[in-house]
């Protein structure tokens, strides 16, 4: 069984930002804190927490599909911010740094990956993701990866 470490380190993000977003708004992303910059972190945090505790150590092929398809979003949208607001352009640009090597190492890993038995969270991927831009093509990698070792 492959473990994928980096669902360890996404997990620490996301509790980092929701345990103490003010000490990594203002060191690492050195934003100035504020109510409406607190809640933002507090949201960005629960999201890679989120996405570690359903992908697991060893995810699917599809949830792994899924995962690259969220941090690549995750990633424009904050190189995005960083674009438009200049006082959180540093926040942005690291944020989306991040997403992208996350969505990096995700893609490495389907293409590297090996099949294992389907979970509940397959479907919801093959059919949330798969329906959205991009997301057909990463699907049918994961149907490839899952033809060949399977």
């Amino acid at each position: 069984m492959k473990v994928r470490r980096i669902e360890i380190v996404r997990a620490g993000w996301g509790v980092a930002l929701l345990a103490a977003p003010g000490v990594v708004l203002t060191r690492v992303h050195g934003v100035h804190v504020d109510r409406p910059s607190l809640v933002v972190a507090r949201i960005l945090g629960a999201r890679p927490l989120s996405q570690a505790l359903l992908s697991g150590i060893n995810p699917t092929p599809e949830v792994l599909a899924a995962g690259v398809w969220v941090d690549t979003v995750h990633s424009l949208t904050a190189f995005g911010l960083a674009g438009v607001d200049r006082r959180r352009a540093r926040a942005g640009v690291t944020d989306g740094v991040v997403a992208a090597a996350w969505a990096g190492l995700g893609l490495r890993h389907l293409h590297t990956g090996e099949a294992k038995t389907s979970t509940s969270g397959d479907l919801l991927a093959r059919n949330f993701i798969g329906a959205l831009p991009g997301g057909r093509g990463l699907m049918a990698q994961a149907r490839r990866v899952r033809a060949e070792q399977g």
